[in-house]
């Protein structure tokens, strides 16, 4: 056990759930590329199935993980939760729903002066911990980044990265997830039951947004022209194949929070975005469709949770199980891709808050791309987002706080380390409209 003059550069909480344990191969060796040397420890309330933990990692890997240090930590418990704080420079917090997992961690990490980051996909939890946590964040000097798995480091970084390549003025993007599965589809769930769990309480308490964001931002940004149309019903996108039809997950508030973050502090235009997720088939959108309506309408209701939690593959056509993970085979014959297609000038206008009086005559094309959007490139983005954070803290804005994954990385070499690592970002074409 480490004394608390001596931290460990890292210490993962959670690493006995799905995302958690796949998390200790990303961890084994990014902490040891490229020169570095960082130490890391894992954490939760079972010794013995964190020990079994890494020994099956161990065994995935080849590597012999049993002098990996364990702190024994309950999220329930705030002082055991201080003591795991106070011994790492960083937290990775794997234990959701955040909704009721996450603030503890949080409160502790800031109170031991501890950096920290999460996978969290719940823009409740998202912004009440940025309106509750910022300034006392930045009165320690520490940095809090929620977001950091596939909801939302591809789609938030991969905007900068679009960004930094279109030469002009970027107005708008809108980005198209498509995930599909190699060969012939495998039997069982694909995905962990966590993610449903967030889902359900997520759809259950989207009216809470509206409140926390009139305190967060009680000043809304101007208007820009020409403004982003949103198209909430099943169309062919022309960009990519298929049927396209909104995301309802965090992307798209939590790159709308990057962009703020750009136009207040650093002075520039924001993008505006949208976010929609695209199916091979029409047949698979009226699925969706008639699902998402059944979910809206149980949410509402206790006993409607309580089917949605407790039988998750009646209302998911077996996308989800309570009583099962994914098989590794199921979850690495996976694969995605966000395409992102923006539109702008090729001229540049000296002021932020300058209108342009011709349409956009410009259009880029980029895409982000990977394998097993869930647990690999998610535990990439995660492990990567926590060892560069404690790397590079002189990239990061000044003072620490609470940041999105873009605010936070966006001139790190954060991507640069994805593209070593399986997720890459290219642009597919650049042309006058």
């Amino acid at each position: 056990m480490a004394v608390e003059a001596e931290r460990y550069d890292i210490v993962l909480l959670g690493a006995t759930g799905f995302t958690g344990i796949h998390c200790i191969p990303y961890l084994q060796k990014l902490s040891k590329e490229n020169g570095r040397n960082l130490s890391w420890a894992i954490s939760g309330r079972s010794e013995e199935k964190l020990k079994d933990a890494l020994a099956q990692m161990g065994n995935k890997i080849g590597v012999d993980l049993s002098a990996v240090p364990i702190i024994i930590s309950d999220i329930k418990n705030d002082e055991s939760l201080a003591n795991m704080a106070k011994q790492g420079r960083i937290v990775i917090n794997c234990c959701g729903p955040y909704r009721f997992l996450g603030e503890p961690v949080v409160k502790a990490c800031i109170e031991a002066g501890t950096h920290y980051v999460d996978v969290s996909g719940e823009p409740q939890f998202l912004e009440n911990i940025q309106l509750k946590y910022h300034k006392a964040a930045q009165e320690k000097g520490v940095y809090l980044v929620s977001a950091c798995g596939l909801d939302s480091i591809p789609c938030d970084l991969g905007l900068i990265f679009l960004q930094d390549k279109f030469d002009g003025t970027l107005n708008s993007v809108v980005t198209y997830l498509y995930t599909s599965e190699e060969g012939e589809g495998l039997p069982g769930p694909a995905v962990n039951y966590g993610t449903w769990e967030s889902l359900v309480y997520g759809l259950a308490h989207a009216t809470e947004l509206s409140q926390i964001r009139r305190q967060l931002f009680p000043k809304r940004l101007p208007s820009f022209k020409p403004s982003l149309q949103t198209k909430t019903l099943p169309h062919r996108p022309g960009v990519v194949d298929g049927w396209a039809l909104p995301f309802p997950g965090a992307d798209r508030s939590v790159m709308k929070r990057t962009q703020r973050y750009m136009y207040e502090e650093e002075n520039k235009r924001p993008v505006q975005v949208d976010t929609q997720v695209t199916f091979s088939s029409f047949i698979a959108v009226i699925f969706i469709v008639i699902s998402f309506l059944i979910w809206t309408l149980l949410v509402k209701f206790k006993w409607g949770r309580s089917l949605l939690l407790n039988y998750p593959h009646l209302f998911t056509f077996g996308m989800f199980r309570k009583d099962q993970n994914p098989s590794e085979e199921k979850i690495n014959n996976t694969i995605f891709q966000i395409t992102f297609y923006g539109e702008g000038w090729r001229e540049k206008l000296p002021d932020k808050n300058d209108q342009y009086s011709n349409p956009p005559n410009k259009s880029i094309i980029a895409r982000v791309k990977g394998r097993n959007p869930g647990y690999g490139a998610t535990c990439a983005c995660l492990v990567g987002a926590a060892i560069i954070l404690i790397s590079e803290k002189e990239k990061l804005p000044q003072g620490g706080g609470v940041f999105t994954p873009g605010s936070a990385f966006e001139k790190t070499s954060l991507i640069n380390l994805l593209c070593e690592n399986g997720i890459t970002f290219d642009i597919i074409s650049e042309k006058d409209i």
